[in-house]
């Protein structure tokens, strides 16, 4: 069951939880579209929402990218924007109920949130509680341990995207275009010059490998990894008992 933007009131009056998908805008290769992230996020905050029951929030389309500047279609905003945005529609969730908000973060280049995440916590525990799912961060293992992956060190328009990609919107993918690319460098070179100093198609890792096979079982596992560690999270907090006057 999806409670959600398609719904009335009532499908959401006893939920507590709110799932909220950030995605971006932005160059994915010259294989997919510029609505990757925001496609992937929003599936898997769907699927957080159908197993958990709580309150889906359509994903938001646009948020920090300045590491994809140099290839039109790619649209961000200010990390101070970002910032400011995140945080008024968390505390707006707050004042109308809800005490428990999943972030689901489809973009990796959102490196702001880290902050937002931990700022809400501390300054509004324990009548707020934000998680921050990464799948990035968190489905790795998972990925290795059901050996679904065939290549390994991509980040960007890569086998796990353009899987996820051939799954859920296969109409949106040129695989005739798609590309293997690993440049000579890791990502904390992003801090010094965008995606396309290194990569000049925009493809990161290895496109050519993806299946719709591949995308299907990506985003089963995604999802329920994500509910695990936000389930997780959420009970560790809720443990927590002031320390020295501090609830965070």
């Amino acid at each position: 069951m999806i409670r959600g933007w398609d719904g009335s009131i009532d499908d959401i009056k006893d939920t507590e939880l709110a799932i909220l998908p950030v995605g971006s805008i932005e160059q994915h290769g010259p294989h997919m579209s510029v609505a990757t992230d925001w496609i992937i996020a929003d599936a898997i905050g769907r699927g957080i929402a159908e197993k958990s029951g709580g309150f889906y929030i359509p994903g938001l389309p646009i948020s920090t990218n300045k590491e994809h500047r140099g290839k039109r279609g790619s649209i961000g905003m200010h990390s101070d924007t970002f910032y400011r945005m995140m945080t008024d529609i968390c505390l707006d969730l707050k004042a109308q109920g809800f005490k428990r908000i999943a972030i689901v973060q489809g973009h990796g280049g959102v490196f702001v949130m880290n902050p937002i995440v931990r700022e809400l916590n501390a300054d509004h525990n324990p009548d707020l509680m934000v998680v921050k799912i990464d799948t990035t961060e968190i489905c790795g293992p998972a990925f290795d341990r059901l050996e679904i992956l065939q290549s390994a060190g991509g980040i960007h328009a890569n086998e796990i995207e353009t899987s996820l990609m051939l799954y859920l919107h296969p109409e949106l993918v040129d695989m005739s275009k798609a590309k293997n690319f690993f440049p000579d460098t890791e990502r904390p070179m992003l801090n010094y010059a965008g995606v396309l100093r290194y990569c000049p198609d925009g493809i990161w890792g290895a496109a050519t490998k993806a299946t719709a096979q591949k995308g299907k079982l990506l985003l089963e596992t995604a999802v329920d990894e994500s509910v695990k560690f936000m389930n997780s999270v959420f009970e560790m907090m809720s443990k927590k008992q002031p320390l020295n006057g501090s609830w965070f």
